[in-house]
């Protein structure tokens, strides 16, 4: 855990500089970014990231339904969510703050806020919040994924795997098919969606290389059917082929403009597996390439920023 407390330190004292005293989402990608603000947060190398811009006035309308009921715990972490889609993660974080403080028991504002957390770099205390979350809903699946990715960002490897394992051990887990709800996604969903056993069970073999776990990283491989069909997570499901030894990064990473993923999804899990294997001359321009991503809050990107950090590399 060294580590993230470097990284920590670093972020924070980089957000001083920028940003002064201000906490899988996506934006509208035709959303024009506002440097004219103080930066959201910066990267690990100092860059100022933005928000963008709500040109349709979606905030406004969702502000004006928490204004009439500025204590509904619905409406305030409604808010917060809709911010996300705007990169408004600092605002968003003061909302779920207040949902914590109306309703202290509710795990959700704990797993949204340790979310944006991640997003602003500032890992330890996603961690901290994705803990408490867990530990108000330990069947969730959400809270799992992120709290994982918490520790993996934080370079707490093995941590991130043993997540990520406890979940996918729930698959058909009586408790945790009975908590599944319109409103709760539940580990269950490992056994019950492929979509979404993929994209944790992934993440767990990136843990678990990346920790020297190899035969438990083989093992869990193994179990990864060779004839799932997939609508969403692919490149997921791409990246466990690749570490199955059935696809190459050459397939991966040169799909070409029709390729059915984002770069930063695929690239990462190739990136991992090169990483894993000592070849850090070869993952170093996929990393890179990652960093180049305007696309800031992706974990893909956060994650090969995270990397490179970790290799001394700095921007030119």
């Amino acid at each position: 855990m060294r580590q993230t407390a470097t990284l920590t330190r670093t972020t924070t004292l980089a957000l001083l500089v920028f940003a002064g005293a201000c906490g899988p989402d996506s934006a509208p990608e035709t959303a024009p970014e506002a440097p004219g603000q103080d930066p959201q947060a910066v990267s690990l190398f100092g860059e100022p990231l933005f928000e963008q811009v709500d040109t349709g006035g979606v905030i406004a309308a969702v502000d004006a339904l928490l204004a009439e009921a500025p204590d509904d715990v619905e409406r305030v972490i409604a808010a917060g969510r809709e911010r996300r889609n705007f990169w408004q993660y600092r605002q968003a974080i003061e909302l779920y703050t207040r949902a914590m403080q109306l309703a202290p028991g509710d795990w959700r504002p704990y797993r949204y806020r340790g979310h944006r957390y991640l997003s602003l770099r500032e890992f330890d205390r996603g961690v901290t919040d994705l803990q408490a979350a867990k530990d108000r809903a330990p069947l969730n699946f959400d809270v799992s994924y992120h709290l994982g990715l918490a520790h993996f960002l934080s370079g707490d490897f093995s941590a991130a795997a043993d997540e990520y394992l406890r979940c996918l051990a729930l698959a058909d887990d009586p408790a945790a098919k009975a908590a599944a709800g319109e409103d709760f996604r539940s580990c269950s969903e490992n056994g019950d969606r492929p979509e979404s056993m993929v994209a944790m069970t992934e993440w767990a073999v990136r843990a678990l290389l990346r920790a020297g776990r190899t035969a438990e990283a083989n093992e869990l491989l193994a179990s990864v059917p060779l004839d799932l069909t997939m609508e969403t997570n692919i490149a997921y499901y791409h990246n466990l082929l690749f570490h199955k030894g059935l696809m190459s990064a050459a397939d991966l990473l040169e799909g070409g403009p029709d390729a059915p993923y984002r770069l930063e999804t695929i690239g990462f899990g190739v990136a991992t597996g090169m990483l894993a294997a000592g070849d850090t001359a070869a993952a170093r321009p996929v990393l890179e390439q990652l960093y180049a991503d305007p696309w800031w809050p992706g974990f893909g990107r956060i994650a090969a920023e995270v990397e490179l950090y970790r290799m001394g590399w700095r921007p030119r």
